[in-house]
């Protein structure tokens, strides 16, 4: 009876996995106060973050269920002592220029995996086989957002990679 479901739950797990990608970004949503964004100027108290791209892979094949038509970009942000502690803001990543083929990042702020003053993002879409990728670069302004929705400067990124590779 045991054997029998440990076969069903297998079966189960398999069957799930079966028709999407396992892989998931670490970025998750940070909850604001929900009032209006300020758009205006940036927060003096609010540092620019110190963001690098340090990776971007690409997709090597059609096949969704092994995730190798998954791109992925990596960005690391070492946030400076300020008032706010890095578990207390949360990230805007905005495409502002350049060529922006597909959807990278989420909208809205985020936080990603903390270590100390340090926090690890690994943003994915659906790249395709190299024979169907199209070019990347586009620049990406960075800012940290405070749960009242205090903005600060941005940093600006780019993000650049040819077409299938």
């Amino acid at each position: 009876m045991k054997s029998r479901y440990a076969f069903c739950a297998c079966l189960v797990l398999a069957v799930t996995d079966a028709g999407a990608c396992g892989m998931s970004s670490t970025a998750v949503p940070f909850e604001t106060d929900g009032t209006q964004l300020a758009r205006g100027a940036p927060s003096g108290e609010l540092p620019a973050p110190p963001a690098v791209v340090t990776g971007i892979v690409r997709g090597i094949g059609s096949n969704h269920e092994t995730c190798n038509d998954t791109g992925l970009v990596t960005v690391i942000i070492e946030w400076p002592r300020s008032r706010y502690k890095l578990r207390d803001v949360g990230f805007e990543f905005v495409a502002v220029g350049g060529s922006v083929p597909y959807v990278i990042f989420p909208e809205g702020p985020v936080q990603g995996r903390e270590a100390r003053r340090r926090s690890e993002f690994l943003f994915l879409w659906r790249d395709g086989p190299p024979s169907q990728q199209k070019r990347i670069d586009m620049q990406v302004d960075v800012r940290a957002v405070t749960r009242d929705n205090q903005r600060g400067p941005a940093t600006r990124l780019r993000l650049g990679s040819p077409a299938g590779g």
